[in-house]
């Protein structure tokens, strides 16, 4: 089963995301890490508006339990995006090999079985707003797991080699 996820996963990457990323790059000079914390950033107040009615509900209500609760799952669910931005700034200053690709993989696998979930069970605005955030989380991590684009030169050595061959 893994190795059908790793599969689907890579052709995720190089058929989709990896375009994506090097689309990005060109048209607006923003590299594959950056466009990640933007989808961060995305998710984050998709996040706030998905916890907002319940937590809305349970304070007018004066549910002090189910308040605090939700409190709690609004922060912690902040505290990871924040968390991964900054791993993903921590790692895009490195010149090495992409150490996300492989070390995220049962991360994006467990975002794309609840993005699946969350489209089964679509019935109201917070779903909506927490299908967006999972979409925007799923964007991110696969967006920094592309490889960083090879320097204009050798690009253009491939692809004059390509058009000449």
């Amino acid at each position: 089963m893994i190795s059908k996820l790793a599969r689907f996963d890579d052709a995720l990457i190089e058929r989709v995301f990896q375009p994506l990323a090097d689309s990005i790059m060109d048209r607006f000079g923003i590299d594959r890490f950056r466009a990640a914390c933007f989808c961060l950033d995305a998710a984050s107040i998709a996040w706030i508006l998905s916890q907002a009615g319940v937590l809305g509900d349970a304070v007018t209500q004066w549910n002090a339990g189910v308040a605090f609760l939700r409190l709690l799952l609004l922060i912690l669910g902040l505290a990871s995006l924040t968390s991964l931005r900054s791993l993903f700034r921590r790692v895009s200053g490195s010149r090495r090999a992409n150490p996300l690709r492989p070390a995220m993989l049962p991360h994006r696998g467990a975002v794309l079985v609840l993005l699946v979930a969350q489209l089964a069970q679509l019935d109201g605005v917070a779903t909506l707003a927490e299908l967006a955030m999972l979409s925007s989380v799923a964007c991110a991590l696969y967006l920094s797991a592309c490889a960083p684009r090879p320097p204009a030169h050798r690009r253009a050595a491939w692809w004059a080699e390509a058009r000449s061959g």
